[in-house]
């Protein structure tokens, strides 16, 4: 069932489709043609693996749910994840949390993994929505915060990717962003393999993500551990993407 606060953000038109599983999918053809998405377990064993983020990444898992801790408290307004993924770092914070919270995600596959993940969270409260991040069901600015974890290194478009988290967030909001960079001599090493295998878009350093994310935001506070950035932006106004 489509809570009814949920419902209240969606552009006209547009609806989410209750198959009964806990995911609401945008799209039902897709999600129904999608009922197995292999990779999910792989990205858990790995991404939550604390050596290979240490090893590879020179960064920590504490580090990627402390940033998602404080996207969290960063508002009292609705949350909307975007790419959340099987939920490995924001889970417990979720479960936790008070704020009314929407994790999207193109994978039908994590975000079941998602939904197992967040147990018997209110559902009243935490909606799954099987969604692409280039066609999202929202109304342009109904969210308080938008965070993005982990999405922008994946995308040659990274701009209008960042547009379009700037469009879901309400004027004085905030989003919260991540991006795998190539700042050490390990993480550009294996940047450059995950594109060579078509997994990320051309490798990208501090300084380039940090203007592109400006060049929208104009105020961004940036912090980097290892190969992995961490951006806070303010919205001062909510334009629609390009």
């Amino acid at each position: 069932m489509v809570n009814q606060w949920v419902a209240n953000l969606l552009l006209p038109g547009r609806q989410l489709y209750d198959l009964g599983d806990g995911v609401l999918p945008a799209l039902p053809g897709v999600a129904r043609s999608s009922l197995y998405d292999w990779a999910a377990p792989g990205y858990d064993a790995m991404v939550g693996s604390a050596l290979y983020n240490r090893l590879v990444w020179q960064t920590s898992a504490r580090s990627y749910a402390t940033f998602a801790e404080a996207a969290l408290t960063s508002g009292d307004g609705p949350l909307l994840d975007v790419g959340g993924g099987t939920a490995v770092f924001t889970a417990a914070g979720y479960r936790a949390s008070a704020r009314r919270i929407v994790l999207v995600d193109r994978s039908l596959g994590m975000l079941r993994r998602a939904a197992r993940r967040l147990g018997d969270t209110d559902p009243e409260r935490v909606c799954l929505v099987h969604a692409d991040l280039f066609d999202l069901p929202f109304v342009p600015g109904s969210f308080a915060t938008v965070t993005a974890h982990g999405i922008l290194h994946l995308f040659d478009d990274a701009k209008r990717v960042v547009r379009i988290l700037r469009s879901q967030v309400e004027p004085g909001g905030s989003v919260y962003a991540t991006s795998l960079v190539a700042e050490t001599p390990r993480a550009h090493r294996m940047l450059r393999l995950l594109h060579s295998a078509g997994e990320v878009a051309v490798p990208r350093n501090q300084q380039h993500v940090t203007r592109l994310a400006g060049g929208e935001f104009g105020d961004v506070e940036p912090q980097r551990e290892g190969g992995m950035l961490f951006l806070r932006a303010l919205a001062v106004a909510a334009d629609s993407p390009s």
